[in-house]
């Protein structure tokens, strides 16, 4: 089957859906199917390998719902049709489907049949709101035209559906289980003996890194040998947090700043527990899942999304208070508890095992070979 995934994000471009996308599009190209990746322009001196990659227009960054966004324009939407007609797709699965441009451009360009993917938990208040509710002449009719559709997950699924009507079926992230092992390698510039917590993500307010830089102090009161680290954000982006902190604290931070998928594994590895304190706007967190996979229990806030994926006390901690002494108390006492670590670490790695990729993508064959026995027939 010739399949063709539109994405406004892909590698380089750090997240979920890039991601997602990336392991989507190796894991049906292991099964056989022939893919090409549609998607925005990547940073100089980027190569795409291992992949079918075709790079359209110029990207316009932007910050939404608490996070940075961008919109992919150019002149490619004139031709889209065209375009796409010249790759013979089979099917066409288009991340954020009524996104503009280059998501809806495609579902409108498209000649065969298409699914599409929500992956975004929003707020009624966001820019999105204006989107859906304003501009129904335009995404009414993209929605009518998706063969099926689809979220990773219920909230995902619940902020697309206050503004359409019509099934979406669930179908999660993933997580390469092959891998993030509990037994990856560690990285050499964390071997020094400490307890480490791990903290992944960007620096967009919603992602919480605040709040545990504030908790941080109290954490090492109580665990003198703790140290954090955080992948995702260089220290100037911090540096109004770091000014509250004692110098001796400041000297138990690492910066990672941007790290290359393929050395996540080794990170979470080298940590004792993975924090993740984002307050909201979350569909699933895959990175949830990454730290499960690798034997790392998560702790995080009791935030929709991740309620579906950790089980509190059992392969993680969930936190109901959104504060920096909720969260100090709980990694203090998770890190002077390596039995419960341990346990945690076991069984969230069961319950990674669910997500890996092969289980996912097999489901979403499934909906493709449905949706083209449905127009064949």
């Amino acid at each position: 089957m010739r399949v063709g995934i539109v994405a406004e994000y892909y590698r380089p471009w750090p997240g979920g859906i890039s991601e997602h996308v990336h392991h989507q599009a190796e894991e049906l190209e292991r099964l056989g199917h022939d893919v090409t990746i549609l998607t925005g322009p990547a940073a100089n001196g980027w190569t795409d390998q291992g992949m079918s990659v075709q790079r359209l227009g110029f990207a316009y960054e932007f910050t939404s719902n608490g996070a940075l966004s961008r919109l992919v324009l150019g002149t490619y939407l004139f031709h889209f049709r065209r375009l796409l007609r010249a790759h013979r797709f089979d099917i066409l699965h288009v991340h954020a489907p009524m996104d503009p441009f280059l998501p809806i451009g495609a579902v409108y360009a498209a000649e065969c049949p298409v699914v599409g993917t929500f992956h975004a938990n929003f707020d009624p208040g966001t820019l999105w709101n204006g989107l859906y509710r304003w501009a129904r002449p335009l995404t009414s009719p993209a929605w009518h035209r998706l063969a099926a559709r689809v979220a990773v997950a219920p909230p995902a699924r619940d902020s697309i559906g206050r503004y359409f009507e019509g099934e979406v079926q669930i179908i999660p992230n993933g997580v390469d289980t092959e891998r993030f092992t509990p037994d990856a390698e560690k990285l050499p510039a964390l071997s020094r003996p400490a307890r480490r917590i791990l903290f992944v993500g960007r620096a967009d307010p919603r992602k919480g890194l605040p709040i545990l830089l504030e908790a941080f102090p109290e954490i090492r009161r109580r665990v003198p040998d703790a140290e954090l680290v955080v992948v995702g954000v260089q220290q100037d982006e911090a540096a109004t947090e770091l000014l509250a902190l004692e110098p001796e604290v400041q000297k138990s931070i690492r910066f990672e700043g941007y790290a290359a998928p393929e050395d996540m594994a080794r990170y979470y590895a080298s940590c004792d527990v993975f924090c993740s304190p984002a307050t909201g706007q979350e569909s699933q967190g895959i990175v949830l899942l990454e730290a499960m996979a690798a034997g790392r229990p998560p702790v995080a806030f009791a935030i929709p999304g991740y309620r579906d994926v950790v089980s509190d006390g059992v392969d993680g901690c969930l936190i109901e208070k959104r504060t920096a002494s909720a969260l100090a108390e709980r990694l203090a006492r998770l890190l002077d508890d390596p039995a419960q670590l341990e346990a945690m670490g076991i069984e969230g790695r069961k319950t990674a095992l669910q997500y890996s990729w092969p289980r996912v993508i097999q489901r979403v064959e499934k909906v493709y070979r449905e949706v083209c026995g449905r127009g064949s027939g």
